[in-house]
């Protein structure tokens, strides 16, 4: 099931994802900011991708189509009455998501999704909600306005790209009547995690860096997925690396007969979400030009498990700060 959920994400690859600029900057997502929490009983209307969506009263039954939506939500102290992250099942979340571990009140529901990983209407709306978050990778315009027949629907405010954790966050503290300022505190909860780290990987100040993700045609393609936490870290990208989604559409991608290209001083190679055999890595990890690469030389060429790769595929602070858990002893074995 991880496999066909990540492979979608991975579909938009020439997209984008993350509000790099937005992290970078070490503030929320300026777009969705408020002021003030609404009133309870007062309208609030977001403009998102497909158009604007309005919540006439603070809801009181929230359907959420993807994992990062129920982690926002905990941040706001709401529970969704029901949430899916396409067919994740509740013995999965563990595994793919061990950083929401004790934050869901609910397991996922499988049957929100379709068999073809679509949105399932009839289901949503046997759950009578009066608020339905998804997003655009799960979502296209026609989904987006049955699901809105039903009850108002957030799908992120980029329409090309994903949008970034801290602009969904100041947009379903608006929707919930939450105070806005969750957004600049969770940011500098963000932003210390990454600055200790930095303060501990002082081989790592300017050094550039590569991500590339195996996508299509037995291809790793250059992706800005993960440059926020890279670039919080202290390091800068290499040549050609995308840092927005309307870069990634021009970005270098490399076979294995150019895998000696991948020149930056660390490179973060994921693969097993497209490989679950495991044979392209293989292939790359026998190639003597790959041991030959600045990286590996150094011990900075880092192959990301799936759940890795999860966690900065589209992450949220919490996934994000798991991730440099995670990481940080690879890290500190880097050489200068």
């Amino acid at each position: 099931m991880r496999l066909n959920r990540t492979s979608r994400r991975l579909a938009a690859l020439v997209a984008g994802l993350l509000g790099v600029a937005l992290a970078l900057a070490g503030c929320g997502g300026g777009s969705q900011a408020v002021d003030a929490a609404p009133a309870a009983d007062a309208p609030v209307t977001i403009t998102t991708a497909y158009g604007d969506t309005t919540v006439n009263a603070k809801p009181q039954r929230i359907v959420a189509l993807a994992a990062r939506h129920v982690e926002l939500l905990n941040l706001l102290g709401e529970k969704p009455v029901a949430w899916a992250d396409y067919t994740t099942t509740a013995e999965e979340v563990p595994q793919y998501y061990p950083w929401m571990v004790g934050t869901y009140s609910t397991d996922p529901d499988p049957n929100l999704f379709t068999a073809d990983y679509v949105p399932a209407p009839e289901a949503i709306a046997a759950l009578q909600p009066d608020l339905i978050l998804t997003t655009i990778w799960q979502t296209d315009e026609q989904m987006y306005q049955q699901l809105s027949q039903i009850a108002p629907t957030y799908v992120g405010i980029e329409k090309d790209t994903n949008t970034s954790w801290q602009d969904d966050l100041a947009a379903l503290a608006k929707l919930t009547r939450n105070d806005p300022s969750i957004v600049q505190k969770t940011q500098a909860e963000y932003d210390a995690a990454f600055k200790a780290a930095a303060e501990k990987l002082t081989q790592l100040k300017d050094k550039t860096f590569y991500i590339a993700a195996l996508g299509e045609g037995e291809q790793l393609w250059l992706t800005e997925y993960a440059a926020a936490p890279l670039m919080a870290l202290g390091l800068k990208p290499g040549p050609g690396q995308p840092m927005s989604g309307a870069e990634a559409a021009d970005a270098p991608k490399y076979s294995l007969e150019n895998v000696d290209k991948l020149t930056a001083d660390v490179v973060l190679v994921a693969t097993e979400h497209r490989d679950p055999n495991g044979s392209f890595k293989a292939a790359m990890q026998a190639d003597p030009r790959v041991a030959a690469l600045p990286a590996a030389q150094h011990n900075a060429l880092i192959y990301l498990d799936s759940t890795q790769w999860g966690a900065v595929n589209g992450g949220s602070a919490a996934s994000e700060i798991w991730w440099l858990n995670q990481i940080m002893p690879t890290l500190e074995k880097i050489t200068p």
